[in-house]
C-alpha cells in the first residue's frame, strides 16, 4: 500500500482482505437492497455518470485564483481547488478532506458559478450537486431527473401558490404525490440522498454519529479528524522505517 494511496483506496482495500464467502454475502444482501431502494433512479447512478466519480477541471481563472487568492475566498475552497488540481475525483475529494458530501457540492457548485471549475458535460451531474447543495427545490429536480415534465411543475407551482394564499400551505413533494405525477417511493429516495450527504464518512467509523450544533463545531471536529489521522499516519510511516530496517529492505 503507497503512502499516497487515496483513502478510497484504502477503504475498499478493507473489503478486499475480506474472505470469499464474506464478500459473497456483503455483495448480494448490497446488491439487492439498492435494486429495491434505488430502483427508480439507477437510470441516473450507473459507473459511467455517477456524479461521484466525477473529476473536476479547473479553469484558467481557477488556477489563477488558487495561486494568488485574490477573493479571498474561505480557505476549503482553495483546498478543493488544490484538490482538483492534483486529479481527484468528488469521492476522492469528500473522503480525503473529512467533509460532507453536501459541502463538497456546495462548493463544486460555487465553483462553477465562479468559473474557476469547468462545466461537466453531463448534466445529471451538476443538478445532482445543485440538489445536493440545496441551490435547487425539489420539484425542479425531479423535472431534470425527468420524473415530471415542464406542464406538471408549473401546474403544480400555481396550486401550491393558491393553497397558500387560501392558508392550506401543501409541501411540492406531497402535492405532486396527490396529483400522481410521482409516487412515494420516488420522492423519498430522492429525499434519503439529500439527507445522506449532510452525513461525515470517516474510514474505520462510517457514517459520523456526532451531529454538530453548528458550522464552528463541525469544523472542530474536522480538525481533530485530521488531527487523529494524521498521528496514526506519522505511526505507520515510523513503523514501515523500522521493518525496513529490521529486514534490511532498502528505501
Amino acid at each position: 500500500m503507497g503512502e499516497n494511496q487515496p483513502i478510497s483506496e484504502l477503504f475498499l482495500h478493507n473489503i478486499d482482505v475480506l474472505p470469499l464467502w464474506v464478500k459473497q454475502v456483503l455483495y448480494l444482501k448490497t446488491r439487492d437492497k439498492l435494486k429495491e431502494e434505488l430502483a427508480e433512479f439507477l437510470d441516473v447512478l450507473t459507473t459511467d455518470n455517477l456524479m461521484q466519480y466525477y473529476t473536476p477541471k479547473l479553469t484558467f481563472a481557477g488556477k489563477q485564483e488558487l495561486e494568488n487568492h485574490a477573493l479571498k475566498l474561505p480557505e476549503e475552497y482553495y483546498t478543493f481547488y488544490q484538490n482538483v488540481l492534483d486529479g481527484r475525483d468528488l469521492f476522492e475529494i469528500t473522503l480525503s478532506n473529512y467533509w460532507t458530501f453536501q459541502q463538497t457540492c456546495s462548493i463544486f457548485v460555487r465553483g462553477i458559478e465562479l468559473q474557476h471549475i469547468n462545466i461537466p458535460n453531463d448534466d445529471n451531474i451538476v443538478s445532482i450537486a445543485q440538489f445536493m447543495a440545496g441551490r435547487i427545490r425539489t420539484g425542479e429536480m425531479l423535472k431534470r431527473l425527468g420524473k415530471i415534465d415542464v406542464m406538471q411543475l408549473e401546474k403544480a407551482i400555481r396550486i401550491q401558490k393558491a393553497r397558500s394564499e387560501e392558508n392550506r400551505p401543501v409541501k411540492m413533494a406531497e402535492l405532486m404525490i396527490e396529483l400522481g405525477y410521482i409516487t412515494d417511493k420516488d420522492i423519498a429516495i430522492l429525499l434519503m440522498f439529500k439527507d445522506d450527504a449532510k452525513k461525515r464518512f470517516v474510514m474505520g467509523i462510517g457514517f459520523s454519529l456526532v451531529k454538530p450544533n453548528n458550522e464552528e463545531e463541525a469544523n472542530i471536529l474536522v480538525k481533530g479528524l485530521q488531527k487523529e489521522i494524521k498521528r496514526l499516519d506519522e505511526e505507520n510511516r515510523i513503523l514501515k522505517s523500522r521493518l525496513r530496517k529490521i529486514l534490511n529492505i532498502k528505501e
